[in-house]
């Protein structure tokens, strides 16, 4: 080793606070002021590491204490009120639907007709009560044609049926008359959302909310409303036809709601095959207006 120089030992090791490299003089030739050096790097690199984690430290609980919760917001308007049908139903295209008192098994001299409605807003724990009122274009008359009644709903429900009443008036016989519909304000609802409301945890499927309803009712073979989205699987309606369609299957309402993608399948297949019987029979069937029946 040469003289006047310094030659050192690295030792490596993992302090409590940080890894750092000790260096130590060998030679007693090493100056005082050197090893104070030493020292004082040592010193500085150790506060330094303290110095970070206290900020470290410092910066975390800052941060947790100054974390607060976002307010949720809620909805704090006056709960709504509104007709609605899934898409796969397509009322929302028309917005009519039809009865009438000719197509019953029984005579009837009055009849419900349940009426689906969304409610909007917050669930009450208490029972409420919905009112339908009637809108222009209305021809029927009330009291005579029909009844519309404030009724109470049960607490916690979203979706509600409201009962129609219709009455078999003498001038059903001959004309189709129309009750169009909307929601009536009352103290616990106004007029809901509109609009479609995609399908989520509670809804079925995507939803139409619509604010008028027409409703045809007549004492009369007519082509119902949902006919439109029979022709294809059941054909051109007829009085006769439908007269037979009643017979063999044993309902009235061939609406989707009620016979559903079934009775859209498998219905026309059961007609086909008592018509083939009934002209196997009694030669072909036919209309009111002298045309043969089929079914696609």
């Amino acid at each position: 080793m040469r003289k006047g120089s310094c030659s050192f030992i690295i030792n490596v090791s993992i302090l409590q606070e940080c890894s750092l490299v000790q260096v130590w003089p060998q030679s007693s030739m090493c100056s005082q002021s050197q090893m104070l050096n030493f020292n004082l790097i040592r010193i500085m690199e150790i506060n330094h590491t303290r110095i970070m984690k206290y900020i470290l430290y410092a910066t975390m609980v800052f941060s947790l204490f100054s974390c607060k919760k976002e307010a949720v917001e809620t909805y704090q308007g006056k709960d709504g009120v509104s007709f609605f049908a899934y898409t796969y139903q397509q009322l929302h295209t028309t917005a009519t639907r039809s009865y009438s008192f000719a197509f019953q098994k029984t005579v009837k001299t009055r009849d419900t007709m349940y009426i689906p409605l969304r409610l909007t807003g917050k669930l009450s724990d208490q029972p409420r009560t919905v009112l339908l009122k009637t809108a222009e274009g209305t021809t029927a008359t009330a009291g005579v044609d029909f009844e519309l009644k404030e009724v109470t709903i049960p607490p916690g429900v979203s979706m509600f049926n409201y009962p129609l009443v219709l009455i078999n008036s003498v001038g059903m016989a001959s004309n189709v008359y129309k009750i169009v519909l909307e929601p009536a304000e009352t103290k616990d609802f106004t007029l809901g959302t509109l609009g479609q409301t995609p399908a989520n945890s509670v809804n079925q499927g995507t939803e139409e909310n619509f604010r008028y309803l027409t409703i045809e009712v007549s004492n009369m073979y007519t082509r119902p409303a949902y006919w439109d989205i029979l022709d294809a699987d059941f054909g051109e309606f007829s009085a006769e036809k439908y007269k037979f369609m009643v017979k063999v299957l044993g309902i009235t309402d061939f609406s989707y709601e009620n016979i559903g993608f079934d009775g859209y399948l498998n219905f026309p297949v059961t007609l086909r095959n008592a018509l083939a019987d009934y002209e196997a029979a009694n030669g072909p069937l036919l209309d009111e207006n002298g045309n043969e029946i089929s079914f696609p």
